[in-house]
């Protein structure tokens, strides 16, 4: 059977103090675990992004979306990783997935991107996430295990066919509730930990980071499992 290929959304970051384009490999191994093929979603436009301190700058032009809509009719599905910024591209991509009904699986970041979804598809590039105030330290990159999550009645709750999850935390801001995407998680202390939008094959966003939990819960692989099978149907 031909294995979907999944496009993986590329983030900046500095490696020995030079700006790069990529992707964790922990993502990478997920989607190769659950079936699918990732390759990098790099845009392209002759941008350094890691230097890039205004969105609007990093707008692709006509003939740079034209250069990018080759890459994206690539790929069967795309995943939108967690980071620290996102651009122009990423708003592409999320309304190429929708306008198409190609899945789409959003990671923290990727997650709160997919909850601006009524904004960004206008072309609106605003950071609408809040800072997280609550008792629960939401960042705590070194552990595996931080805080409980419920899971609503959803897909989410199909996947994993539990009411409870224990999950990570890598996040400072959280995204606030609104009418066009259904909550399907959130934490102990209240904070939206799921989203998917209905009426779609599979859009759906996770706060926690389930690509760096597989080794020591392979209950989180069946989400990937789940959203790969989607990217083959």
């Amino acid at each position: 059977m031909k294995k979907p290929i999944i496009g993986v959304l590329a983030r900046s970051f500095m490696d020995e103090k030079e700006p790069c384009l990529g992707m964790h490999e922990a993502y990478r191994l997920a989607i190769l675990e659950a079936g699918g093929i990732p390759i990098l979603i790099s845009p392209t436009n002759p941008l350094v992004y890691k230097n890039q301190k205004e969105k609007e700058s990093s707008r692709l032009t006509l003939g740079e979306r034209d250069d990018y809509y080759q890459i994206l009719s690539l790929c069967d599905g795309f995943l939108s990783p967690g980071g620290c910024e996102f651009y122009d591209y990423d708003c592409i991509v999320l309304k190429y997935a929708f306008e198409n009904d190609l899945p789409y699986l959003g990671i923290c970041l990727g997650m709160q991107i997919l909850g601006g979804m009524d904004s960004y598809l206008k072309g609106e590039l605003i950071d609408q996430t809040i800072l997280n105030d609550t008792d629960i330290e939401h960042y705590q990159p070194e552990n595996l295990s931080v805080h409980k999550n419920q899971i609503l009645p959803s897909k989410l709750f199909e996947i994993f066919k539990t009411e409870e999850i224990t999950v990570n935390s890598r996040h400072h801001y959280h995204i606030e509730e609104k009418s066009f995407f259904k909550v399907s998680s959130r934490s102990v202390d209240g904070l939206i930990e799921g989203i998917e939008i209905p009426n779609k094959k599979f859009m759906m966003g996770v706060e926690w980071h389930p690509e760096s939990m597989i080794t020591d819960c392979k209950e989180m692989l069946k989400l990937f499992k789940t959203f790969v099978d989607a990217c083959n149907s």
